[in-house]
């Protein structure tokens, strides 16, 4: 089933990605980069910061944009309710790199707050109530359609690290190309 709906996103995606094949090839974001990214994260949560969202790249690609950012978080303990974030305007696909946790997506918020993120854009909180939990461990992926509802129930290592692909159709993130 899950591989049927990447499949189904990569071909939606591949008609948009095509507006990159001019002259210049194709994007390449090298794994030293990454790395250096997930260490930066690293510096950030040694700080204090619970979160480290740094975007890698963030690109026109003709009829909308599509960023990968480094994503991470430390750990959490189980509580009593899931608060969570949903993007109207973004889908997103997690990669978890390292690390493992509950995460909690779909259902509905109670005292729902809108807000505007200067990093992604239109987003919606609060806590969700009639979420699925699901376990992730690295090599998982998680699809998460845009107003989709999703937060973490608990980390169960002191860090959980993932790369995230956002689809952009409404261009609301900034574009950041190195």
């Amino acid at each position: 089933m899950y591989r049927l709906i990447l499949i189904a996103l990569l071909a939606e995606t591949l008609p948009v990605l095509s507006a990159l094949a001019d002259d210049s090839g194709s994007i390449i974001i090298p794994e030293r980069e990454i790395n250096q990214v997930l260490l930066q994260g690293l510096d950030r949560l040694a700080e204090g910061r619970a979160v480290s969202d740094i975007v890698v790249r963030h690109l026109n690609v003709g009829e909308e944009n599509l960023g990968v950012s480094v994503v991470q978080r430390r750990k959490v303990e189980v509580m009593d309710s899931t608060s969570g974030i949903a993007h109207p305007d973004l889908d997103e696909i997690y990669y978890i790199v390292s690390g493992t946790g509950t995460m909690v997506t779909g259902g509905e918020f109670d005292d729902i707050e809108s807000s505007v993120s200067s990093l992604l854009g239109p987003m919606e909180r609060g806590e969700i109530r009639g979420g699925v939990e699901q376990y992730v461990e690295p090599g998982d992926i998680a699809i998460i359609p845009k107003g989709m509802p999703h937060g973490w129930l608990k980390i169960d290592t002191d860090v959980i690290s993932y790369i995230i692909f956002r689809g952009d159709p409404n261009k609301v993130m900034e574009e950041k190309t190195e």
